[in-house]
């Protein structure tokens, strides 16, 4: 049994998030093998959570409270604008952080980082001890779409000025570490591409267990779950509110559309608000999505592999996605889902499945199956365990 230090940007329980559920998995396989010390960044609302009992697959838990005051916002803008670091990881290039992270990392026979910024800390592991980047997104490329797409001059300058620092910082990132695991096959290859000595894919998976179809009969509504504040996710919904769903309407004028996630003020127009229903965090999604009918994934930009599909594969829905919607995860258009990349025949898909029951249930068996195939926590973290036994005996 190894000595593990994992690092991560906010404390992974509970995994509500999509970060927190691949970090969660990951911890939950690593403590299946190794002793795991969790350094975790704390942000004010997690503080409560830090405070109860450790869960049983962490040994020792330490913690490192972020700073999100405006001053603290203002000097890592500042700095951004001034310096080499792109504005993301000034909030982790903090000393007390690099301090912390490299005593613990001196008693661990292998350190995990979890996201890039916390890349920033990577100097502080002795030489000696492998480092496994865990790469979320591939970030830079999400960053030029972002400001590619970015309507007002200011904040779309801002954001070209930070997707150069953000490429190179990556591409560091990827040189240092023994081992880059990457959420999707596209993702390994670019990844490579940018300096990696060894990457591999640890795609995304679900709980196979928690996460089961339904007895009930479905509504006749259309879910989304994702929260606001991750910018693909808020375009591919203002894409939906304004352009698919009301061709939707159109046909079926009494349909309900619910958002599941934190809103972050997401503006709903005022010609579908009457349709649809925000309903922000949820404690159990399992009700709503069981009775749901079509589970919709309006997404046009974004990198990994999307949980949002792996839930809903597990619960067995009908799935109305984008071809990028569906990237990472090996779903055939007609047998596991329906894709559809124009709001036309996003909306064409949507109204087909809802007139047929029978095909909506025969997709979603076979995205069920899909999932119990390929896509299980327990199975993916089998498949990756053997490579950090690797870098361990190296």
């Amino acid at each position: 049994m190894a000595r593990v230090l994992m690092v991560t940007s906010r404390l992974p329980w509970p995994p509500t998030e999509g970060h927190q559920l691949r970090s969660w998995h990951l911890l939950r396989a690593l403590s299946r093998r190794h002793q795991v010390t969790l350094l975790s960044c704390l942000r004010p609302e997690d503080a409560a959570i830090a405070q109860d009992d450790l869960p049983t697959n962490v040994a020792r838990l330490v913690v490192h409270p972020l700073r999100q005051d405006a001053l603290s916002t203002a000097t890592q803008l500042a700095s951004s604008l001034a310096g080499p670091l792109p504005y993301v990881v000034h909030r982790y290039a903090d000393a007390r952080l690099k301090t912390c992270l490299g005593e613990l990392a001196s008693d661990a026979d292998l350190v995990h980082i979890d996201m890039l910024p916390l890349m920033a800390c990577a100097e502080c592991v002795p030489s000696g001890v492998p480092i496994i980047y865990n790469a979320h997104n591939v970030e830079h490329a999400l960053l030029r779409v972002r400001g590619d797409n970015e309507s007002r001059p200011l904040h779309r300058a801002f954001l070209r000025s930070q997707t150069g620092r953000l490429n190179r910082f990556e591409e560091a990132a990827c040189r240092r570490a023994d081992l880059v695991l990457a959420c999707s096959e596209q993702d390994r290859a670019q990844l490579a591409t940018m300096g990696a000595r060894d990457a591999i894919t640890v795609p995304n998976g679900v709980d196979l267990d928690s996460n089961r179809p339904g007895s009930g009969d479905e509504d006749g509504s259309l879910v989304f779950v994702g929260q606001m504040g991750w910018f693909p996710n808020r375009d591919g919904i203002e894409w939906f509110l304004a352009d698919v769903l009301p061709r939707v309407l159109m046909h079926r004028p009494g349909l309900r559309f619910t958002l599941v996630g934190k809103s972050d003020g997401l503006h709903v127009p005022g010609n579908v608000s009457g349709n649809v229903d925000v309903s922000g965090f949820v404690e159990d999604l399992r009700p709503l999505l069981q009775r749901a009918s079509v589970y919709v994934v309006p997404l046009r930009m974004g990198s990994g592999t999307r949980l949002k599909v792996l839930e809903a594969m597990a619960f067995g829905k009908a799935i109305v996605t984008t071809s990028i919607g569906s990237e990472g995860i090996d779903l055939e258009d007609g047998v596991h889902g329906e894709f559809a990349d124009d709001a036309q025949s996003f909306a064409e898909r949507i109204l087909a499945l809802l007139d047929d029951p029978a095909r909506r249930a025969m997709l979603g068996r076979e995205a069920r199956r899909l999932a119990e195939a390929r896509y299980g926590w327990d199975a993916i973290g089998d498949a990756m365990l053997p490579h950090y036994e690797r870098l361990l005996a190296a």
